[in-house]
């Protein structure tokens, strides 16, 4: 009997230690699994052709650094579509501030383009010179065309232009976009053949990161894709009474431009006069009604002491007139 109890003791902790491997075994193959998921979703985007950039016979692109190996990079720009953001800075004068910025909004809304922002300053009312600031975003392919227009009607007086080229970076994360949504797909397959909850918890696991990944590669993808269709152009716009000339004015230019500065100058400056006294005449209509009022008390009181003075005269003068009579 003792010899049975102890061959059923070691049957159990036999049977109890192989269970125990098992399901390690089984966890750590389903980790494998996962692992050999992330390392195929990455090698089928690898092998496919996008325009040379991976293991193909155009040279191998590597995904960290973002470079081409094996082909130099003319061969890149000759067979892909690059990404471009291009950014215009303009400075531009006009003498009919409120006509261009009307002319402007209407030409934007035409071409499909919308404007960001915009800051007016200055007040013509005050015949203070209004200034604009303006953020106008117009499809990159009617760029050239808008700021011709611009040129067109109005002075510009500085113009500067960036090309940013984003296509590398571009390609980088929509490979790494195309690589999650295979891996995703994979985990899904290997989550529908799970059996334990080991199994389940590791592959949801991953799924979450794949999913988290997957929606910021596509936001990113989207800001791309805005900047490259939709060109950004900052437009200054200054109010002025008379255009900047485009070539050096000469010695008699120069002189015969500031003769008529000094003479609208000294024009202004009568026109401010006149206009400042015409604005005070009703404070000179009360200043000389205050005087006249002035005027006419310090009359009665004169009037008022020679009266006196006078009275006091014949009083002084009746006495002795009496005793002459006497």
């Amino acid at each position: 009997m003792r010899k049975r109890r102890k061959i059923l003791a070691w049957l159990n902790i036999l049977f109890l230690v192989a269970a125990l491997v098992g399901c390690g075994g089984n966890a750590r193959k389903m980790s494998e699994d996962v692992a050999m998921v992330e390392t195929a979703a990455v090698k089928s985007v690898s092998t496919q052709d996008n325009g040379g950039l991976y293991e193909s016979e155009k040279g191998q692109y590597d995904m960290a650094a973002g470079q081409i190996e094996g082909k130099e990079e003319s061969v890149w720009q000759e067979n892909s579509n690059r990404k471009l953001i291009r950014t215009v800075s303009m400075d531009a004068e006009t003498e009919d501030f409120d006509g261009l910025m009307e002319k402007l909004e209407n030409r934007v809304k035409e071409l499909k383009g919308y404007i960001e922002n915009s800051n007016i300053r200055g007040n013509a009312r005050y015949d203070e010179s209004r200034r604009s600031s303006m953020t106008i975003r117009i499809p990159s392919s009617e760029l050239d065309n808008f700021v011709n227009e611009v040129a067109e009607i109005s002075n510009i007086t500085r113009k500067s232009e960036s090309v940013e080229d984003i296509t590398l970076n571009y390609v980088d994360v929509e490979s790494r976009k195309k690589a999650l949504e295979i891996e995703q797909e994979r985990l899904l397959a290997l989550l529908e053949k799970a059996e334990s909850v080991e199994d389940i918890i590791s592959v949801e696991s991953r799924l979450s990161e794949v999913r988290y990944e997957l929606q910021s590669y596509a936001s990113r993808l989207l800001v791309y894709d805005n900047q490259v269709e939709y060109s950004t152009i900052n437009l200054n716009v200054n109010e002025v009474k008379r255009l900047t000339p485009q070539e050096e004015p000469t010695i008699w230019e120069r002189i015969a431009t500031g003769f008529v500065d000094n003479l609208e100058g000294a024009l202004k400056l009568l026109e401010n006069i006149a206009v400042g006294v015409l604005v005070l005449i009703p404070y000179w209509g009360i200043f000389v009604l205050m005087i006249v009022l002035a005027v006419v008390v310090c009359k009665a009181i004169y009037k008022m002491q020679k009266g006196k003075e006078v009275k006091k005269k014949i009083v002084e003068e009746k006495p002795a007139s009496e005793e002459k009579s006497e």
